[in-house]
């Protein structure tokens, strides 16, 4: 029989911390984030890292693991969160894996080869160089002329991810486009369950701005001083995250605070939309909307649901 797993996603800002927890609690478990941000050490304003006082004594997983300079991929995602599943199977307990990355739930839920897309440095030295001799454009149409339907859905102007693609192609002989097409195939190792949690676009926002006015004022300017003093450049993919790169922006002197603030949250809202096109493909997802001035309403639907699926 397939070992139960509780799955919890949704975007940024509408509530998945607390309620992780709350329902961590109610089935008597752990968490596993599922938060391509949260991996990195001394990233933990800008990443809205959960604080001790916030985690109400449940153990927390896959947070803190790799410092901002160094390399970390989904497959690693895959590989140390099945070692967690499966210790916290055997003490007969159903894990919560909790997070936005909609990549990192996929890895754990679904069929994602990634043996086939091994990096060669050979062939991404040639693509960075013709990067630099021709253009994003020249790529983008490279891209175009394998893999149509990869380059409609990366824009130009993503060079790295066009690079991928076409290093992918190289490498395999196959489309970046085709490995895809596995990401909603259900991989057979477990029996999931998976609660979306929605709520009002316009209220989401607003609680995006906010939470970006909080960061701010909890001293989001200092870590991002911190961390540049400590050498991770903005060329480092933890360093070109939200919150992160628009500092830096204002840190160069390229933005005015006041700039890099409003960049920020719209780039949040924006983030957002994209984890709610994500999930919302995914047709076994149950929605569940948040109601932040009755919260207990929202607990008493996930208590509902999970008690129908045989999880309490």
């Amino acid at each position: 029989m397939k070992k139960k797993l509780l799955v919890i996603v949704g975007p940024t800002a509408v509530g998945k911390t607390f309620i992780s927890v709350e329902t961590a609690k109610m089935i008597g478990s752990e968490i596993i984030s599922a938060d391509a941000m949260q991996i990195y050490i001394g990233m933990d304003i800008g990443t809205a890292k959960i604080r001790e006082d916030e985690k109400q004594g449940i153990p927390h997983h896959m947070i803190d693991l790799v410092y901002p300079n160094e390399k970390f991929t989904v497959s690693d995602f895959k590989t140390r969160s099945k070692t967690i599943i499966e210790r916290l199977h055997t003490s007969d307990k159903i894990p919560v894996i909790a997070g936005g990355t909609g990549l990192y739930v996929n890895a754990l839920l679904y069929n994602l080869n990634f043996s086939n897309t091994m990096s060669d440095a050979r062939i991404r030295s040639k693509l960075t160089q013709l990067l630099e001799t021709k253009g994003k454009e020249h790529l983008h149409k490279m891209l175009e002329s394998f893999d149509p339907i990869a380059a409609n859905r990366i824009h130009m102007n993503n060079a790295k991810r066009v690079m991928r693609a076409l290093e992918v192609y190289s490498i395999t002989g196959k489309p970046f486009s085709s490995y895809n097409t596995d990401f909603r195939e259900e991989s057979g190792d477990y029996d999931f369950v998976i609660i979306g949690l929605e709520m009002d676009r316009q209220l989401l926002y607003n609680r995006i701005n906010e939470r970006v006015d909080d960061m701010v004022n909890e001293g989001l300017i200092e870590e991002v001083s911190r961390l540049r003093a400590l050498g991770y450049g903005r060329e480092l993919t933890s360093m070109q995250g939200i919150g992160y790169k628009e500092i830096m922006q204002y840190l160069d002197r390229e933005t005015t605070l006041e700039e890099s603030i409003r960049l920020l949250k719209r780039n949040t809202r924006r983030l957002a939309k994209r984890q709610f096109t994500w999930f919302k493909a995914d047709q076994r997802i149950k929605w569940i909307n948040v109601d932040p001035v009755n919260i207990e309403h929202t607990m008493y639907a996930v208590q509902n649901y999970l008690s129908e699926r045989g999880i309490l």
